[in-house]
């Protein structure tokens, strides 16, 4: 698909966080409320007080718990980072 018609599809908007890193800022709002759903969703079915988990769909869900807790970091230095120059 070109770019062009990507670009008439989709709203590109403003970029204005952080100097215009790329993404529109909609759409990284949108991965990060996304990426935070996803984990509250994973929680609920891990800790859920009447939900039986076999052992193995237990592990498994603490295996995508610990990824989610890795890529947080990551989404946390975008919206706290104060600025997006490399330290020297």
């Amino acid at each position: 698909m070109p770019v062009e018609k990507i670009k008439s599809i989709l709203p590109t908007g403003p970029d204005v966080a952080h100097g215009g890193d790329g993404l529109p800022d909609w759409m990284q709002f949108t991965i990060t409320v996304a990426m935070f759903g996803l984990l509250y969703w994973i929680l609920t079915l891990l800790f859920h007080p009447t939900l039986e988990l076999d052992p193995t769909h237990r592990d498994l869900l603490n295996i995508i718990l610990g990824s989610f807790i890795a890529s947080f970091g990551k989404t946390i230095d975008f919206w706290f980072r104060h600025s997006k120059k490399p330290k020297e």
